[in-house]
């Protein structure tokens, strides 16, 4: 079983140093197996506590477009509110699927500029996850050019950094999706007796930028990304179920990065990394050049110094979005729901 999350104030770690250049280049499009304490052998052994789900696509799904929130747009960073837009998700429900579901958000990529809910990995993920008894949602949030509301904090430690102008205003969006990130786990956990959820079960599934969410999110801190603007400055945050939990139980990285940890180590100098973090599947190509794999080894040794459960996937001569790879002959989706079943101890139907 897993060991259940707190809030944690974490400690200082050589991992969090490594933000000049901003290495986390990411493209502006969508686009052997090493294992550590959370080695994902297939399907694991369950707990009759935990959820039920099938081992093959079994349920019928229905799709329905739900608004989580809303986010403010600025005409410059901080400046004069130009929009409040509606922040939307897909949510993929299996029909007679038991009650005591699991979840899975579904995260886009896209370099923090573009990108969309609708693309066909997160569909893909969205609807071979649901036919299986989870409750997926595939998430649109805010990328670079909506400006969105940012602390001081952040916008300093971006100037400061010798980055290029590029990479500065992508290090600028990626504080807006990670709330808007946040803030559709809360409306997920916000509405669990809707959707039948348990809430103690919920993975964070990511591609490039996404997976730079997905991690964000069983890594930092609760506060993290909600309390760090307030809702005086961003009377939208009102709309997103703050009281709600944003926990998420297990990671599935692809080809991701820890730049969100950087840079709030940088503000306040402590590492959100600990033994408490949700267990990560790293799945990395090793010839990468928009992501370097460089970013999978910083996310691997964090782990390995903390502790918490991961397992270590390279993709041996790939490069960025090999969405069509295998790893032990399964592909990505099935090495995500193996990860996933064993993580979380779920009782699977064959």
């Amino acid at each position: 079983m897993l060991m259940s999350r707190r809030s944690r104030s974490g400690s200082p770690s050589r991992h969090g140093s490594a933000l000049a250049g901003f290495a986390f280049v990411l493209a502006l499009s969508a686009c052997g197996t090493r294992s550590g304490g959370g080695q994902d052998t297939g399907l694991g052994e369950a707990d009759a506590s935990s959820p039920t789900v099938q081992a093959e696509s079994t349920h019928e799904v229905t799709v329905s477009t739900e608004v989580y929130g809303k986010g403010q747009r600025h005409i410059a960073w901080n400046g004069p509110v130009d929009d409040i837009v509606d922040l939307l998700l897909d949510v993929y429900e299996p029909v007679d699927a038991p009650p005591g579901r699991p979840a899975v958000v579904v995260i886009h990529g896209g370099g923090f500029t573009g990108g969309s809910r609708t693309n066909e990995n997160s569909v893909e993920f969205a609807r071979y996850f649901a036919e299986r008894g989870f409750v997926s949602v595939s998430i649109d949030y805010r990328v670079t050019s909506d400006r969105a509301t940012l602390p001081q904090a952040w916008m300093d430690v971006v100037a400061a950094s010798d980055a290029s102008q590029s990479q500065r205003l992508q290090a600028l969006g990626m504080y807006g999706a990670a709330r808007d990130a946040k803030a559709a786990v809360r409306w997920l956990v916000a509405n669990a007796d809707r959707y039948q959820l348990d809430t103690d079960h919920i993975t964070a599934i990511g591609g490039s930028a996404g997976s730079y969410l997905a991690t964000m999110l069983g890594v930092t801190n609760p506060e993290d990304f909600r309390d760090d603007v307030s809702v005086a400055d961003d009377p939208t945050l009102e709309t997103t179920n703050l009281s709600s939990s944003a926990d998420v139980h297990t990671i599935i990285d692809h080809w991701g990065g820890i730049t969100h940890m950087e840079i709030l180590k940088r503000i306040n100098g402590k590492s959100r990394f600990d033994r408490y973090d949700a267990p990560v599947s790293i799945v990395h190509g090793t010839e990468d050049e928009t992501v370097p794999f460089t970013e999978a080894e910083k996310l691997r040794d964090a782990y390995e110094t903390t502790g918490a459960p991961f397992a270590m996937h390279p993709l041996e001569g790939r490069g960025h979005g090999p969405w069509d790879a295998t790893v032990d002959g399964r592909n990505l989706r099935e090495l995500a729901f193996g990860f996933v079943v064993d993580q979380q101890s779920l009782n699977v139907v064959r």
